[in-house]
């Protein structure tokens, strides 16, 4: 019988690290009869992914074909026997997707088994507040933005699963108990744990890391300046440039951690009970975060300096100047005419490096206007 492990999440707990960890090594997990197709190409270790599932998660939402479904699935399989899909995706799909997934996999003969990470409240929600900094250009302090959440989805994605696939098919782990070893606690559940030959840095490698407290103001600052239009491109340029970085938790207050706590308790309890058990359990404020964040505050030496965040944005903005003069010079040189370009977008993205960089009279030296554009 074929097996297919599905990988879903959740969110904020090392998945991009599983990703890049996959890709890298498909073809020892091929040696081992486990195959990873569909990925996208990893171009470097700290690269942030999304998986190998998408393609599933597209036919499972929208496609009336179940053979379409059926098809793709067995193309993850190669010429292996197990197959690996990963993807944060996957867990948001509903419970009628998630039953037309266990009834294809039914049909064709496949044992379905789920692997599922959850964490402590408020290390996900700090974790999930820093993600919609540098992806969805959020700027409001995460006191104001935590009275929002409403529900958790890698919480609710677990409710939907639980009454349709199997508990004995479900794994579910504390990412907070098992980040420092993450990819070994994956293979032991794929049954290779102890049989592939890894390196080590590439098991304990962070992608995709949370902010430290100068890289949060700067980017909370820039995102309310400039409406979030380029978070992703700007924190991307922060994170790799220092991904080693250790990040720092910020500090949410006591009414805060009330609105949590009767939020998310009942929910707490209810994971705890099906799938961890009081002692592997998740809570409001995980311990092993907190041992962490002591660590953490150590190595806040490494910090970026507010000067370094500057440059390294500069750097962005000029090469997304050179990168949209090509384009506009491509386009005169392929026409015999001049045709209408939008010039609204050309002045947008010249007067941003402009005005932002240009608030800090200390960094007078970079200026624009100094470098005669």
């Amino acid at each position: 019988m074929k097996t297919l492990y599905l990988h879903a999440g959740g969110s904020k707990t090392g998945s991009s690290a599983l990703q890049v960890f996959f890709s890298q090594y498909a073809r020892a997990l091929e040696q081992h009869g486990f195959a990873y197709k569909n990925n996208s190409e990893v171009r470097h270790e700290y690269q942030i992914t999304s998986g190998n599932g998408y393609a599933l998660f597209e036919l499972l939402v929208s496609a009336p074909d179940n053979d379409c479904i059926n098809d793709v699935i067995m193309s993850y399989f190669g010429t292996c026997n197990c197959a690996i899909i990963s993807s944060e995706y996957m867990q948001h799909i509903d419970s009628k997707q998630i039953y037309r997934l266990m009834s294809a996999t039914f049909i064709l003969g496949i044992q379905l088994e789920l692997i599922y990470l959850v964490r402590s409240i408020i290390p996900f929600v700090c974790s999930a507040y820093d993600q919609i900094i540098k992806r969805h250009g959020e700027w409001r302090s995460i006191d104001d933005w935590i009275p929002e959440l409403s529900t958790l989805d890698h919480i609710e994605f677990l409710k939907r699963v639980s009454g349709i696939i199997p508990s004995t098919n479900i794994h579910v782990f504390n990412y907070d108990s098992v980040s420092e070893h993450l990819v070994d606690t994956v293979l032991q559940v794929l049954g290779v744990g102890d049989n592939m030959k890894t390196d080590v840095r590439h098991k304990q490698r962070k992608i995709n890391r949370s902010l430290t407290n100068h890289e949060r103001n700067y980017m909370r600052d820039f995102n309310r300046r400039y409406g979030g239009q380029f978070s992703e491109e700007v924190s991307d340029r922060l994170i790799y440039s220092k991904p080693e970085y250790c990040s720092e938790t910020p500090h949410i207050s006591d009414h805060s951690v009330g609105i949590l706590e009767e939020k998310f308790q009942a929910d707490i309890t209810w994971v705890n009970q099906t799938f961890l058990g009081e002692r592997d359990g998740i809570s409001i404020s995980s311990s092993h975060s907190a041992m962490r964040e002591i660590h953490r505050g150590i190595m806040s030496a490494n910090e970026l300096e507010q000067s370094d965040m500057h440059k390294l944005v500069l750097e962005w903005s000029i090469e997304r100047i050179k990168a949209l003069q090509k384009e506009l010079d491509d386009v005169y040189r392929s026409r015999s005419f001049r045709i209408t370009y939008p010039l609204r977008q050309i002045r947008k993205l010249i007067r941003l490096p402009h005005g932002f960089f240009n608030k800090d009279k200390n960094m007078d030296a970079i200026r624009f206007d100094e470098m005669g554009t």
